[in-house]
């Protein structure tokens, strides 16, 4: 899938919005990839850029809670490393997270915050962006 596949796929799939402005400020993406570096997929990086402008379901971290979290997790759950990026909060303290070490070929980890197993849950993000009960869900 390219960037423009993947707008294209959003677009046909989610509605506009009028608040997500709001919770992804413009320098969001700016923000991402100076905490946590730029080598990140691709895909996740053009992701993050349409979370300001459609409705896209579930809960996307937007950077500064992805950099608090990051940081809190780290500090405090035994399952958490420096090497987790957390894009996606579950709800129930689990995160999805990227590998920082996997850089741009990073697999989608299920990390949870009362079992010390990883589960790797998409081996690429872009098979993330195509599931129908994470992202593609309505």
């Amino acid at each position: 899938m390219t960037a423009d596949e993947l707008a294209t796929l959003v677009k046909s799939t989610f509605a506009l919005s009028d608040y997500a402005a709001e919770r992804y400020p413009a320098d969001d993406l700016e923000r991402v990839t100076a905490f946590f570096g730029d080598s990140l997929p691709p895909l996740f990086l053009a992701m993050r850029g349409l979370l300001r402008t459609y409705a896209i379901p579930g809960d996307h971290l937007p950077a500064d809670e992805m950099i608090h979290d990051h940081q809190w997790e780290v500090e405090n759950n035994p399952n958490f490393t420096t090497d987790h990026i957390p894009f996606y909060a579950i709800g129930n303290g689990d995160y999805l997270c990227l590998s920082r070490s996997a850089g741009t070929k990073s697999p989608v980890l299920y990390v949870a915050h009362d079992d010390p197993n990883v589960d790797t849950l998409h081996v690429k993000f872009d098979d993330y962006l195509t599931d129908t009960d994470w992202f593609l869900h309505t």
